[in-house]
């Protein structure tokens, strides 16, 4: 039996651009996106708002300005821990500022970062920190018994272990340990393992000079969930992140040194 033929129906390519007739107003329709490194947004916000507040973490409050700062210390801190372009760094860390400024600062050096749940278990981390051949880590004291229960199974060189109430205000730090409010854990010291707030202390504001290719250079390793298999490394570009930083953008419309955005996961 032959089939009937819809009427009234037109094959509309995707060269037309049909959504454009439902394009909100204030979106533009297209954007340019620039080749530049990803951690270059932060360094025009410092440049442009210095005094600007970037981060509010539990009353503690951290100026653009002061995060860049952070950021050109800490990646001068790993440059004079060997790592170079394209090396590898791991972030097992919760919603913290201690996140954020490494992971600018690790981008700065050239490295490529790698998030990692902080509700992984030793098994998934072991994997993790073997499958992106991580060379660092960046880790809560309350989770370095954790990778030290795997740390010679893998390639990473350093661990570098922040607490909580490093970045607390002063009398909430204060008043959290007395009263055992703060998850916090005793972190020996030993070879190779470094306190984050020390090295913030000890490097110089300034960021190691390195070249960076937009399109070309890993920005982040990001792990997919692992629900139909293994979990797998998705590379992403300096380029891919820049242009969905201004995609959003595009589509949130917010004033600049305006708005507040809550940040509800790293």
């Amino acid at each position: 039996m032959p089939k009937r033929k819809r009427k009234g129906k037109k094959k509309i390519s995707a060269s037309e651009k049909p959504w454009l007739k439902f394009w909100p107003e204030g979106v533009p329709q297209s954007i340019d996106y620039p080749e530049i490194p990803l951690f270059h947004f932060l360094e025009k916000s410092a440049e442009a708002h210095p005094h600007n507040t970037a981060i509010i973490f539990l009353g503690k409050e951290i100026t653009y300005q002061e995060l860049n700062d952070a950021a050109d210390r800490f990646a001068n801190a790993l440059y004079n821990m060997g790592i170079r372009k394209g090396d590898i760094v791991a972030l097992y860390l919760p919603n913290l500022p201690q996140f954020i400024i490494s992971y600018y600062g690790a981008l700065k050096a050239g490295a490529t970062i790698t998030a990692v749940s902080p509700l992984y278990k030793e098994r998934e981390l072991e994997f993790q920190l073997n499958n992106s051949e991580a060379k660092v880590i960046v880790t809560l004291d309350v989770l370095f018994s954790r990778f030290k229960a795997v740390w010679k199974k893998t390639g990473v060189e350093h661990a570098i272990v922040t607490g909580m109430k490093d970045y607390m205000p002063g009398f909430k730090a204060f008043l959290g340990s007395l009263l055992g409010k703060i998850p916090s854990a005793k972190v020996e010291r030993e070879p190779n393992v470094h306190f984050f707030k020390e090295l913030i202390e000890k490097s110089p504001a300034e960021s190691p000079k390195v070249s960076i290719n937009p399109k070309e250079d890993l920005a982040a390793l990001q792990y997919t969930g692992g629900t139909t298999g293994t979990p797998k490394g998705a590379m992403l570009t300096h380029m891919n992140l820049v242009s969905n930083a201004m995609m959003c953008a595009a589509w949130l419309r917010g004033k600049p040194t305006e708005e507040v955005f809550l940040a509800v996961l790293p």
